[in-house]
């Protein structure tokens, strides 16, 4: 159950990384720093990067839990640990920009965000584990970016199998962070300040 807890309550973070254009919009943070010399690509990377930051302490602080309070091995390979929580931490920042280059208040961010929890968490396995599904659902949950932090994750708690399993599913995420990133730029500058 660990991976599924960590791999949800990342993705929570979706609303924390969601409402900061929003906050700055109110406080006219974000018009003040469109009025610089920054080009959109810049302003959504420095706050990809401090949700990152954010995402990966929350990540950081349940992986020490486990491991010392619950004794669930993440040490069995500590760098594949690491790799899936790096990766799981851009993709969820990039997301949750994304969602904020979308939204006009908070409650739209909160809205969109649980929406994108509860369809990633039931559809990417942190629920349930997809190979008790079948069909159209483990199909679509499979290619889903929690079923791949989730199978990076299960690779080194369940499986056994040493750091290089974490490099597939981390490059998956990375690409899905990415692809998200691209979005959230290219949305930030259709949108309304």
């Amino acid at each position: 159950a660990s991976p599924g807890i960590l791999v949800q309550f990342a993705i929570m973070s979706l609303v924390t990384s969601g409402q900061i254009l929003v906050q700055e919009r109110k406080t006219r943070t974000l018009q003040r720093m469109m009025s610089t010399s920054m080009r959109a690509w810049e302003i959504i990377m420095g706050h990809t990067l401090a949700m990152f930051g954010v995402v990966f302490f929350q990540i950081a602080l349940l992986v020490v839990f486990g491991q010392l309070a619950v004794s669930v091995n993440y040490m069995n390979a500590p760098l594949g640990t690491l790799l899936v929580s790096v990766a799981l931490s851009l993709w969820v920042a990039a997301m949750g920009l994304l969602i904020g280059t979308l939204v006009k208040d908070d409650s739209q961010v909160v809205l969109f965000a649980l929406m994108a929890m509860f369809l990633l968490s039931a559809l990417g396995g942190t629920w349930f584990p997809l190979e008790v599904s079948s069909g159209a659902f483990a199909m679509i949950g499979k290619i889903m970016p929690s079923a791949w932090a989730m199978n990076g994750y299960q690779n080194i708690l369940i499986r056994g199998l040493e750091s290089e399993s974490a490099w597939l599913p981390a490059l998956v995420l990375i690409a899905y962070a990415l692809g998200f990133f691209v979005l959230a730029v290219w949305r930030f500058r259709k949108m309304d300040v």
